[in-house]
């Protein structure tokens, strides 16, 4: 019985944040959406995936890609891992840069 209860309110609660992204796509407030998706923790989307969702412009995109940066600096800000139960081999992006590599794989990216 439990365990119900914590999965009801695990679907409720996965529903307010799907529904919060949604909000921002289609005020098309991609910096914000951004930051959000950078403080939780979740992977940058990428065009393709902005453009899915509405982001039509590059001006676009990189308003989400600044937005990201930001939140995704304040996500690890204190942190020296990201462990994860689930995926055990989920890439840990606020680990420590090892040489010629930089934080959050800015170089990676063109930046």
């Amino acid at each position: 019985m439990v365990r119900l209860m914590v999965f009801i309110v695990l679907i409720i609660l996965s529903g307010c944040a799907a529904q919060y992204e949604a909000d921002l796509s289609e005020n098309k407030e991609w910096q914000q959406l951004g930051t959000y998706h950078g403080e939780q923790g979740y992977r940058e989307l990428n065009e393709k995936k902005l453009n899915n969702l509405g982001a039509l412009s590059e001006t676009e995109y990189e308003s989400y890609r600044a937005g990201y940066l930001k939140g995704r600096f304040d996500y690890c800000s204190g942190r020296k891992t990201v462990t994860t139960v689930i995926n055990q081999g989920y890439p840990d992006d606020c680990a420590t840069p090892k040489q010629g590599r930089s934080s959050y794989s800015v170089i990676e990216r063109g930046y």
